[in-house]
């Protein structure tokens, strides 16, 4: 009787074995293609980020080509004045980074276009900037608190 108990014994111990060894297994596959998910979500951000750079760039060059053709067209007095004004009128420069006013108006609960129209940048800008303030502030906290246990350990 101790035999068969034995090689049941030896049976599930063989069974659990290769049950944790599919387990490993799977588990590295499923980090692997966590890994994998994440490279392919930076690339199509990228890619979304150079598509709407691009086309802004092309609708400034439109832009400053309409706005070439019409200065050489405007001989007249109104065109003149129009110009004048235009000139006189103070550039807005904003007293804040572009960083700062992204993440003030994303913490009111703007979306990510209606930032985009009023920073006059693509949604591609702002989605990139709003990650990169987010990783910098995730980075500093984490510096914060790794340099608070410095002084612990001192």
């Amino acid at each position: 009787m101790t035999i068969p108990m034995l090689v049941m014994t030896s049976i599930l111990l063989l069974a659990t074995g290769v049950i944790l060894l599919v387990a490993t297994r799977l588990v590295r596959a499923l980090r692997h293609t966590v890994e994998l998910e994440q490279r392919v979500v930076r690339l199509q951000e990228g890619i979304n980020l150079l598509t709407d750079t691009t086309e802004t760039g092309f609708r400034q060059v439109a832009t400053e080509i309409e706005r070439l053709s019409t200065a050489s067209a405007a001989s007249s007095p109104f065109a003149k004045a129009t110009a004048d004004k235009r000139a006189a009128a103070p550039a807005a420069t904003p007293a804040r980074p572009t960083a700062v006013r992204l993440r003030a108006a994303a913490r009111r609960g703007r979306t990510v276009k209606e930032i985009a129209v009023a920073e006059r940048v693509s949604e591609g800008e702002v989605r990139l900037r709003l990650s990169l303030a987010d990783a910098g502030a995730s980075g500093r906290s984490r510096k914060t608190t790794e340099s608070g246990r410095a002084s612990l350990r001192a």
